[in-house]
């Protein structure tokens, strides 16, 4: 492996180390690294996802809420992009009892990069708690400094209303939206992954994380199924509109089977759907979530009537 990279700018960046393995490319690994005293991440992309980063970081040339690169090498097909301390995954996996009042910082910082995005035409399309850079110092308690959007390699621009339907589906299974599970993904889709990283924030990880893929491939369950029976089980009854919206009957008869076992499974076991769990919550924290994961795409609510929702309001409080 190289040691050092020289961007585009001519400045030269020295590999240090490891920071996330790619589960099928070791050329794809991104590592931490170091120019003139400063931190950075080096990450080897594709040519289409340089592509589009290079658009990205065209259209938001200014911004403080997306993590765009700061620097390149054109011939190496690498990004650099300032360094961060944590993911969201991470600090909350971490931290759990992390502070409420920093954990709303960075769901708002979050919330404004998507509201970025979606006014310029563009859908994340995989957005998660790996996905959110977090910047924090610690004296007595621990502060949120910066918190970013990050990973714009499967994103695209869509027109208002407009979705993009795949022949596979795109971004990670644990927090796709039950139409992006079929290969369709929108505004809509974004907001309901954003819904999902809401959830995890205030504590609810537990109901989305896999950690047991083999486990599931083993009983014959795809991690697919698994996560629609979830969130059907979640955020059901599951409305006929969902079905209508998705184009392909071999994936409209695989919801339709997930729905059905995600109700015998929340009759056995109420405490499943969010009316009930989501009790202890504030009404407008129940309230959003339930609005922001509805699974019907048209029903939810566009990024900025979430920024506008009385929530943050009531969780600033």
């Amino acid at each position: 492996m190289i040691s050092t990279v020289t961007s585009n700018t001519g400045r030269v960046y020295t590999i240090g180390t490891l920071v996330r393995r790619h589960p099928q490319d070791k050329n794809l690994d991104i590592y931490k690294a170091e120019s003139v005293g400063q931190s950075f991440i080096l990450k080897h992309v594709s040519e289409q996802s340089f592509s589009i980063s290079q658009q990205i970081a065209d259209d938001f040339s200014s911004t403080e809420r997306l993590r765009v690169h700061t620097d390149a090498s054109t011939k190496d097909s690498i990004l650099v992009y300032p360094y961060f301390r944590d993911t969201l995954l991470a600090l909350i996996k971490d931290d759990p009892e992390f502070p409420p009042l920093q954990r709303l910082r960075i769901m708002r910082a979050v919330t404004e990069a998507v509201a970025e995005l979606h006014a310029k035409g563009w859908v994340h399309a995989d957005i998660k708690p790996d996905n959110v850079l977090v910047n924090w110092t610690e004296n007595d308690d621990k502060v949120v400094t910066g918190a970013v959007l990050g990973d714009f390699d499967i994103a695209c621009r869509l027109s208002e209303g407009e979705s993009r339907l795949t022949r596979h589906a795109i971004g990670n299974v644990m927090w796709r939206s039950p139409e992006a599970q079929a290969g369709l993904t929108g505004r809509a889709s974004d907001v309901y992954s954003l819904g999902l990283v809401f959830c995890y924030v205030l504590g609810a990880g537990e109901l989305f994380l896999l950690d047991n893929y083999s486990d599931l491939l083993k009983a014959g369950v795809t991690p697919e199924q698994e996560v629609l029976t979830r969130h059907f089980a979640y955020f059901g009854p599951v409305p006929e509109s969902l079905y209508t919206r998705i184009p392909d009957e071999a994936w409209r008869t695989a919801l339709r089977s997930a729905a059905q076992a995600a109700d015998l499974e929340a009759t056995e076991r109420p405490g499943l759907r969010l009316r009930i769990w989501g009790q202890q919550m504030t009404e407008p924290t129940l309230d959003l979530l339930s609005k922001m994961n509805n699974l019907d795409p048209g029903a939810r609510p566009t990024i900025q009537q979430v920024l506008e929702h009385p929530f943050w309001e009531d969780a600033a409080k």
